[in-house]
C-alpha cells in the first residue's frame, strides 16, 4: 500500500526513506546473504552425511530435480512464446537477455537476491523504468510459479515414496491452498520453502 502511494506522490521524504532502505536490503544481500549461502548449503549436507541418509536422499533428489528442470523450461517457453505474441518481439531473445537473472535465481535459490538482477535485465527487453520498478519488486515475491511447480512435483514424488494415494481432487485441491499462501509466506523468511530451498527460476523471467 505504501508502494502505491508513493508511486503518486512527487518529491516526497518517505520516498527517499524508501530508496535509502531498498539500499540498505540490496547491500545486506548482496555482501552477507549471498557470501553464506554456500555455507549454509554445507552444512545441509553435513547433517544429511551425519544421518546416514545420503545417498538415499541424492538419489531420490536428482531425480526430482531433473523433472523440476524440465517442466520449468517448458514454463518458461510457453510464457515467452506468449509474451512474444502479445508484444511482437521475438521470445528467443527476451528469454536470452533475461539468462542471467535465471542463473541468478538457480545459484542462490533467493528470490529477492534476484530482484537487482531482474530488474537490470527487465529493462534491457524494452520494458519501460516506471513499469519494471513497479513489477518487478512486487512480483518477486509474490509470483511464486517456479516454487509452486517445484513445491508440487516435491509433494507428489514423497506421496509415491510413501505409497499414499493421489488423485486429482487432493492435489488440485492442495494447488489451489498453495497459491492462497504462497502470497503471504514470504512474509516470514524462508516461509514459502521448506528447509531453505528456494527455486525461483520461473519468476526471473516474468
Amino acid at each position: 500500500m505504501l508502494g502505491i502511494g508513493l508511486a503518486r506522490q512527487q518529491n516526497s521524504r518517505l520516498a527517499e526513506i524508501a530508496f535509502d532502505f531498498e539500499n540498505i536490503i540490496s547491500f545486506i544481500i548482496e555482501k552477507v546473504i549471498i557470501p553464506l549461502l554456500p555455507v549454509f548449503i554445507f552444512g545441509i549436507f553435513l547433517d544429511m552425511t551425519y544421518s546416514g541418509k545420503v545417498l538415499m536422499i541424492l538419489n531420490v533428489f536428482i531425480k526430482i530435480i531433473g523433472v523440476i528442470f524440465t517442466l520449468h523450461i517448458l514454463l518458461l517457453l510457453l510464457q515467452y512464446i506468449l509474451a512474444g505474441i502479445i508484444t511482437g518481439k521475438n521470445p528467443f531473445k527476451l528469454l536470452r537477455t533475461m539468462l542471467p537473472a535465471y542463473f541468478t535465481a538457480l545459484g542462490t535459490q533467493s528470490s529477492a537476491a534476484t530482484i537487482p538482477v531482474t530488474l537490470a535485465q527487465a529493462k534491457k527487453t524494452g520494458i519501460s523504468e516506471e513499469v519494471a520498478s513497479f513489477v518487478v519488486p512486487l512480483c518477486a515475491t509474490i509470483h511464486l510459479a517456479g516454487s509452486t511447480l517445484k513445491i508440487v512435483a516435491c509433494v507428489i514424488a514423497l506421496m509415491l515414496m510413501q505409497g499414499l494415494p493421489i488423485n486429482f481432487g487432493l492435489i488440485a485441491g492442495f494447488i489451489c491452498m498453495l497459491g492462497v499462501t504462497m502470497i503471504a509466506a514470504p512474509g516470514s523468511a524462508g516461509g514459502s520453502h521448506h528447509g531453505g530451498h528456494r527455486h525461483h527460476c520461473v519468476h526471473a523471467g516474468i
